[in-house]
């Protein structure tokens, strides 16, 4: 007798929709993907699916824009000096060189300054301000940062600097007194869309400027979506625009840094969000994180191939200690929180890791754990950390929550940073671990409903095997790029058979899957499987969870299925849903079997 492989994560099904709006273009399944997410008819699908420079915004929405690109004229007409600084992420470095690059085409060459996630820490700092100041520079432009540094503003204007904040982390309950703050989160600002990222941000003003003064400049967008897709911004509105726009740039770029990056992860010939968020934003972010900023910033605005080689050799060098460092800090956190009970957030600390990967650690055990998590490492006599949850826990608005223990904190939904004494630790800890799920709590206006995330998996459609073909895949490339709040569709397959089931990998660590749907074989792979888990049996009947992606084996193209989650078909949870639609509707399998798809 089969062993009966029971699912390990809660598969939320979406409600079967009986009559999905045709579009033109797509079958069934994506229509009614498409109406799931809210499109409803082919206007509203041509908007989406644009991409254009039209379905932006105008900036001047923007409370304060106008007063920025008023003072950034003034600035180039006079020859004054003009210093750009970012954070030290992948959303502030290429912010920083969006700028650079925009304002190298109007004839300037801005000062870059990325402080040192060691010695400075996050926002401005007073011995980056009074460097700036000694080397004459008359206007500081901050990316990604500035908005909650209120003292540091006012220690530039005594220096002599006029100071224009461009950021979208939430403001605190004082603007500082700069030229312009540009933050899409500010109380006074009605923009449209305040998801933009710094990198997004700093695409829509330097486009501005240029427009202004009747010039252009390459890469802007290819550079912009590389910080937005590292910052987790939903692909949808304007962030979702640039991520278009910086796509078709980044397939045609002559850029030598952007081209030796693209070399380094292996992109596509036509690169994708994965490539993005998987390839190209942890080798900038790594240096961030382990060495200088600057390596990454050099590296994307190289312009000859011999040096973007030598950066992009660097740069590589840098990424791979940094999954070194970042894998043993990981299992040491897992070992410390094990065992920990309860959904509620947790708080740890270590000597031993490097506060640059403290939000890598956060990120990981926030993922497994399905939990908030707080994750700080010493700094001299304080530590500084980073927060990282699942949906339903505002990072920033719970490290203001916890505000009175910090010395720094700031970040948006999906991230935040702090310092904190080391005498306040043991307070810290106390005060956020008792903040609730979900955070802020809802209102009545917007209850909370959404599964525990690390619990569950969200289906987007139930699809019988035989639907898996080119065609849908076709129809799912058409809808990217994904991220959050447009993610990639996730898809609950019936009607397979396991033909090989093997562990491959280091440690057996993945689960390759060979499936049958009568004769024809449908690869599968399930990264990260957990060991104990047990093998599906050959000739066995599974239902998979997971998304849709091509896959070069033996130098010809296939589709496979890349599995989150797998169960028996007689106990899965679909085969409730199999058996309402027999009684439903008793036809032929074959036509049963469509027509329940979705």
């Amino acid at each position: 007798m089969r062993a009966v492989i029971e699912p390990r994560l809660e598969w939320v099904l979406p409600e079967p929709l009986a009559d999905p709006p045709s579009f033109a273009g797509f079958g069934r399944p994506v229509a009614t993907l498409l109406a799931r997410r809210g499109i409803r008819d082919e206007m509203q699908l041509a908007a989406f699916l644009a991409g254009t420079t039209e379905s932006l915004h105008d900036i001047s929405e923007m409370a304060d824009a106008d007063v920025a690109l008023d003072r950034l004229k003034r600035a180039l007409d006079r020859g004054e000096r003009i210093a750009i600084w970012g954070d030290y992420d992948a959303d502030g470095m290429t912010a920083v060189v969006v700028w650079v690059n925009a304002l190298r085409a109007l004839g300037a060459e801005a000062i870059r300054h990325v402080p040192s996630r060691l010695a400075d820490g996050y926002g401005l700092s007073e011995g980056g301000l009074r460097q700036l100041a000694a080397s004459g520079v008359t206007l500081l432009v901050t990316c990604d940062c500035g908005v909650g540094n209120v003292a540091e503003v006012e220690l530039a204007r005594g220096l002599g600097m006029d100071v224009i904040v461009t950021d979208h982390h939430l403001p605190g309950g004082e603007l500082p007194r700069a030229v312009a703050v540009v933050d899409p989160h500010r109380r006074d600002c009605s923009y449209p869309d305040p998801d933009l990222t710094g990198a997004g941000l700093a695409y829509k003003l330097a486009t501005a400027l240029l427009a202004r003064r009747g010039a252009a400049a390459a890469d802007l967008a290819a550079v912009a979506a590389i910080g937005t897709i590292a910052d987790l911004a939903p692909m949808t509105g304007e962030s979702r625009t640039i991520v278009q726009l910086g796509l078709m740039e980044l397939a045609a770029t002559q850029s030598p840094g952007l081209r030796a990056l693209l070399e380094r992860c292996r992109a596509e010939r036509v690169p994708t969000t994965r490539d993005l968020a998987f390839g190209i934003a942890p080798r900038i972010n790594a240096a961030g994180r382990i060495a200088e900023a600057e390596l990454a910033m050099a590296l994307l605005l190289a312009d000859d191939v011999e040096t973007a080689n030598r950066l992009a050799d660097e740069l590589e060098a840098v990424h791979r200690r940094r999954r070194e460092m970042t894998a043993t800090a990981v299992e040491e956190a897992r070992l410390l929180v094990e065992g920990a009970e309860g959904d509620g957030p947790l708080a740890i600390h270590s000597d031993a890791w490097e506060p640059g990967i403290v939000g890598l650690i956060a990120g990981r055990l926030a993922d497994r754990l399905g939990r908030p998590v707080a994750v700080a490492a010493p700094i001299g006599d304080e530590l500084r950390g980073s927060v990282r949850g699942p949906s339903d826990f505002h990072a920033a608005a719970a490290l203001e929550a916890c505000g009175d223990l910090l010395l720094k904190r700031g970040g948006h939904a999906g991230a935040g940073g702090f310092s904190v004494a080391s005498a306040e630790w043991d307070a810290f800890v106390a005060a956020f671990s008792s903040l609730p799920r979900p955070f802020p709590a809802p209102t009545e206006a917007a209850p909370a409903s959404a599964p525990v995330a690390g619990t569950s998996i969200a289906v987007d459609l139930v699809l019988p095997a035989q639907l898996l073909t080119w065609v849908l895949a076709d129809e799912i490339d058409r809808l990217a790029p994904f991220g959050p709040g447009h993610v990639e569709p996730m898809l609950a397959v019936t009607g397979l058979r396991v033909g090989e089931a093997r562990r491959v990998g280091t440690d057996g660590r993945h689960l390759a899957l060979r499936m049958l749907r009568g004769h024809v074989t449908f690869d599968a792979i399930a990264f990260a499987c957990p060991t104990d888990r047990p093998l599906p049996e050959e000739g066995s009947a599974l239902d998979l969870v997971g998304t849709l992606e091509r896959d070069t084996f033996q130098d010809a193209p296939r589709l496979r299925l890349r599995v989150v989650d797998f169960a028996s078909t007689a106990n899965s949870p679909l085969a409730a849903r199999r058996r309402a639609a027999r009684e439903a509707q008793p036809v032929p399998m074959a036509v049963e079997a469509v027509a329940a798809a979705g």
